[in-house]
């Protein structure tokens, strides 16, 4: 007889709890015969049978088929239920996704995904999601946080990026509100008119972009041996921020814009000529949380298919 988990009947363990608690189960061997299939669920609801269930579900802990391997996740069943992987990012605390990088799946090996993200500020928490998708059909979303911090200023165009230190560079914005001052002839005052919504930022850069020529001492090309070297590397980066091509620019301070680089970038000796800034102004393009401007701009590959409304 039992009466609140104690055993009355007596003997040596007459008031001993009921032995039920069972240890956490790590490890499975099987040796000694020819499996076809090991299945472990946390389902304890079913009739036992010679038969394995067809598909994965909620409760599987493990399914080994024996393909010739000894895997036993899921990977096989993602590679049947999914056409697509894709990532999104939102900023932590609020509700809408976007999406920033989409790949078809074929076979195992398209889940390998290395992804820089050029789209988050310095310092801004931001929550990833990696989902699975079936022709249009989300998955579960698989999410973590991250909270990145740089120094450097950046300038980027797809897969090209240039950085110069905060401490060599700096950018001045102006904030652009297009209207005029009607002056009327019985107000003291004048009429404040705007006629468009155009609310966009300007600004002017300067940095110093020079070579490493050694790494592990972190020595910069300013002597002038490396005249040749150094010069050649300030002209690419001429050519980089004249290809009138869109960019985005990224600050230390968490200031982050799409931009388009305006007439005219200036190469200027400051007090030696070996010692040489870089100056360029732009203006505000886009929005850098738009899916669409980022797609249309050429600087993101996610077409409106996978847009989040």
């Amino acid at each position: 007889m039992f009466i609140c988990g104690s055993n009355f009947v007596g003997g040596e363990s007459a008031c001993a709890f009921t032995p039920t608690n069972i240890d956490n189960i790590n490890y499975v061997e099987l040796k000694n015969g020819i499996y076809d299939d090991l299945y472990i669920t946390k389902a304890t609801d079913f009739e036992l049978s010679n038969e394995c269930p067809q598909e994965w579900d909620f409760d599987t802990v493990l399914w080994a088929k024996f393909n010739e391997n000894t895997n036993a996740g899921n990977v096989d069943w993602n590679v049947e239920t999914t056409s697509h992987i894709i990532l999104k990012s939102r900023k932590d605390g609020e509700f809408k996704w976007k999406t920033i990088f989409v790949k078809e799946i074929h076979n195992i090996t398209d889940f390998v995904i290395n992804y820089p993200d050029y789209f988050v500020a310095s310092g801004q928490t931001v929550e990833y999601a990696i989902v699975n998708v079936l022709y249009g059909s989300e998955g579960n979303y698989a999410t973590t946080k991250i909270t990145p911090k740089f120094s450097n200023m950046f300038l980027i165009e797809g897969d090209i990026v240039w950085s110069t230190s905060i401490t060599d560079g700096f950018c001045d914005t102006t904030r652009n509100i297009p209207s005029s001052n009607v002056e009327l002839l019985n107000s003291r005052y004048p009429i404040f008119v705007t006629n468009t919504i155009a609310n966009y930022d300007t600004g002017n850069c300067k940095g110093s972009f020079v070579p490493i020529v050694n790494e592990d001492e972190c020595i910069l090309a300013y002597d002038k041996k490396y005249d040749y070297q150094r010069i050649k590397y300030q002209k690419e980066f001429m050519d980089f921020i004249s290809d009138r091509a869109p960019k985005i620019l990224k600050l230390p301070d968490g200031r982050m814009w799409i931009i388009q680089v305006t007439p005219n970038p200036t190469d200027s000796a400051n007090q030696v000529y070996n010692n040489r800034d870089i100056s360029w102004s732009w203006v505000e393009i886009g929005d850098v949380n738009s899916e669409e401007d980022l797609y249309y701009l050429g600087l993101s590959d996610v077409s409106q298919e996978w847009w989040n409304q």
